[in-house]
């Protein structure tokens, strides 16, 4: 199946999700494509292209395109399906539906801003082509915190799975006996494929295995219910990008509302909570609540001296 098949999938899911409940007929879909150049390259689009199309999406996406018969329109049989769809496909739909979206609309790339690639993208093939394989991988790991004359240890891995983080990527694997562990691809050098094959645990599940974490720390800590107060402008974010998949809403004000999360309260999502600053308050648990309130007094402990030698050399400026 090439890109330029899928990106016609896309194409066709858009157009007729774009038209909502009412449908469009297929007329005003071959109207479209035809000045979708880029896609069609002047060639119509046939009836039986679109029949094709419409049977395959429904396949690999699990998405249904239903023909309203008293309009003969065409329409998205359940829209929640589009929120259905999971993982790598949902993130292909999102990720082909913006370059198609792009395509069309290059005459306006010097006023479309994006942030820069994931990451250690590069590496990417040759751990796909690991798992795949179920091939052991092999590289040295240098993390940030060591020492620049620091010698990076050899590692032999079985790589099971990957993902995305605030545009870094990483890679869960199993080194030896130890428990699972987290290697970012920006720290690997000498990645190569070993010839050694593993066995992937059958009840290893990547989804479950993060489920109760947020980012990519996975500590031994217990995951355990975690509540916090937000000012009613910040809940407004936090509706519309929910911090993890477990949080809920369970009170809601005029001045506040108050955001339950089932987690683990590691490194990563304790940064998160401190990026939303004094919009946010943590109610429950206690430990996390005196451990914010330690990081917070820490920092204006911090950038209360700096302020002062700051302030104190300007001074000492103005009086040379």
């Amino acid at each position: 199946m090439t890109i330029n098949l899928i990106k016609r999938y896309i194409w066709l899911i858009d157009t007729i999700n774009q038209a909502g409940f009412e449908g469009i007929t297929f007329k005003e879909i071959t109207n479209r494509w035809q000045r979708q150049y880029s896609l069609s390259g002047g060639e119509d689009y046939k009836w039986r292209t679109f029949m094709n199309h419409k049977s395959d999406i429904s396949e690999l996406f699990g998405i249904k395109i239903a023909c309203r018969k008293s309009t003969n329109s065409y329409y998205i049989a359940d829209r929640e399906d589009l929120k259905k769809v999971s993982g790598i496909k949902h993130w292909m739909l999102e990720a082909l539906s913006l370059s198609n979206l792009l395509n069309e609309s290059m005459q306006l790339k010097n006023r479309i801003i994006l942030e820069e690639n994931p990451s250690g993208r590069e590496l990417l093939p040759i751990i796909f082509e690991a798992m795949r394989d179920s091939k052991m991988l092999t590289f040295n790991y240098k993390p940030f915190w060591v020492e620049d004359d620091y010698v990076a240890p050899h590692y032999n891995v079985e790589p099971y799975a990957v993902k995305l983080f605030k545009r870094r990527w990483y890679l869960l694997a199993k080194y030896g006996e130890s428990p699972l562990k987290i290697y970012a691809l920006d720290r690997i050098s000498e990645l190569d494929i070993e010839f050694e094959s593993f066995t992937l645990p059958e009840d290893f599940d990547a989804e479950e295995f993060f489920s109760t974490c947020f980012g990519i720390i996975v500590s031994d800590e217990e995951p355990e219910h975690i509540e916090i107060k937000v000012d009613d402008f910040q809940a407004n974010y936090l509706r519309t990008l929910p911090l993890h998949h477990s949080q809920k809403e369970i009170e809601r004000t005029d001045q506040y509302t108050i955001f339950r999360f089932f987690l683990r309260p590691t490194f990563d999502f304790i940064q998160e909570l401190l990026s939303l600053g004094n919009t946010t308050e943590i109610l429950f648990p206690a430990h996390l609540r005196a451990e914010i309130a330690h990081i917070g007094k820490t920092m204006a402990k911090l950038n209360g001296k700096k302020k002062k030698t700051i302030k104190s050399k300007v001074e000492s400026r103005k009086a040379e």
